[in-house]
């Protein structure tokens, strides 16, 4: 008899582990995926919460590793890669994703989307699935868009100078009319406060706003562009605002004010607009002492309405050895919820379309006009689909444009000069 019930509890037993063990089996087989992002502190916060929860759910461990973004980033991942240590997951923008691409060292997500319950590809906005698709294979799961389609606006200070508020339909002449209202000038005819300023010198939306391109295909360039007159007559515009309208600060003019930013300006009520993306809104929120509000970047000359933009998503090394996990970790941090938790942040659109028109995102408070990053979507343009753009902006755009903005020679002399150098050097076969 004790025999018997020995048995009969090893068996109970056995059974006991062998349920234990299903319920905690690893998915592919492996109890640990290696994951390479970068991001502020919001997005580390957002991203630790996500991947706890992962864990719990699904008993698979993330080594979650921060890297700095831009060239540091990339240097990393590649250099893993070319080390046999590559990780499983991979945080991606749309502006370094061709370098991944190319090298062919992210999996096809075509199938995996494809058998997904939780969501399915139109739930995506277009624009950005397409950028991250290439022969017809989606690298990338989105997580959100970026359209650099955002004017901000000092309330107050267009009230003060007895300027009506512009709107979505306005032009780059009301723009200017009301940028040059908007300068004031201290005793000594210094400007004390500017009409507008941008987070950076972007450039490439008035010269998509005037119809003009950077090259001649985004997905499949073969030249650059911008020699032409619709993209240096537009570069000329913004250079006009600096010396001979002046109602944007020259380069001297923002080191003599002691390394104040153009988004410290605006807070600090120095410019009267300023333009960027939906991210800025998190810190613009802080804002005590005016009112604010965002407005569309204006329509070009001729009615065209173009700005640029970027985005970012997950994707999954070909070289996982648990791709299985690795797509549910993707899902987990570009699904409804991530997207969501994100959107409450205020920092970034959603690439899910309903979850970009959901109260999460669009949560009544200022910006009042927050919807207008919607209605952009469909005026966007990504930077051309080339590894090397990123080079070719910082080592030979950028250098040369600042003699454009400090006033030293036209947009039409560097235009000219280095497009020829650009095409040689990156597109000529």
């Amino acid at each position: 008899m004790k025999k018997k019930l020995f048995v009969v509890f090893s068996l109970v037993v056995l059974a006991s582990l062998l349920v234990f063990t299903a319920c905690n089996k690893p998915l592919g087989g492996t109890n640990k995926i290696r994951f390479m992002y970068w991001g502020d502190v919001t997005e580390i916060e957002i991203i630790n919460q996500a991947i706890a929860e992962f864990e719990k759910a699904t008993g698979v461990k993330v080594s979650a590793e921060r890297a700095p973004s831009g060239p540091p980033y990339m240097e990393k991942v590649l250099t893993q890669f070319a080390g046999g240590s590559a990780p499983d997951v991979l945080f991606v923008e749309a502006n370094n994703f061709k370098k991944f691409a190319e090298k062919g060292v992210l999996e096809d997500l075509t199938p995996y989307l494809a058998n997904e319950t939780a969501f399915k590809k139109g739930d995506f906005y277009p624009e950005i699935i397409d950028r991250f698709t290439v022969d017809n294979k989606l690298y990338v799961l989105p997580r959100d868009i970026a359209p650099i389609c955002v004017v901000y606006y000092n309330k107050d200070l267009f009230k003060a100078a007895g300027v009506t508020p512009p709107t979505d339909n306005w032009t780059w002449t009301e723009f200017l009319s009301k940028a040059k209202k908007l300068v004031k000038k201290d005793a000594q005819g210094r400007v004390v406060q500017f009409g507008f300023v941008d987070d950076w010198p972007i450039w490439e939306s008035w010269v998509l706003s005037n119809g003009g391109s950077l090259v001649d295909n985004i997905k499949n360039p073969t030249k650059c562009t911008l020699d032409k007159k619709a993209a240096y007559d537009a570069i000329q515009f913004r250079a006009d605002m600096i010396h001979k309208y002046k109602v944007m600060p020259s380069p001297s003019q923002m080191t003599a004010m002691g390394g104040m930013g153009s988004g410290d300006m605006f807070v600090s009520g120095k410019a009267g607009m300023f333009y960027s993306g939906i991210w800025k809104t998190p810190s613009f929120r802080q804002i005590k002492d005016f009112k604010w509000d965002v407005v569309m970047f204006p329509k070009g000359p001729t009615g065209v309405r173009a700005f640029s933009t970027g985005g970012s998503g997950y994707a999954i090394t070909n070289k996982s050895k648990n791709k299985e996990a690795a797509w549910k970790l993707v899902t987990y941090l570009a699904g409804e919820k991530g997207q969501t938790q994100l959107a409450q942040t205020g920092l970034a659109q959603p690439a899910m379309k309903k979850i970009a028109e959901s109260p999460a995102f669009l949560d009544g408070q200022d910006p009042k006009n927050k919807k207008i990053v919607l209605a952009g979507v469909k005026y966007v343009k990504f930077m051309p689909l080339v590894s090397d753009w990123e080079e070719i902006n910082v080592s030979m755009i950028a250098p040369k444009f600042d003699k454009i903005w400090s006033g030293k020679a036209t947009a039409k002399e560097i235009c000219q000069e280095i497009v020829p150098e650009i095409n040689d050097s990156y597109f000529s076969e």
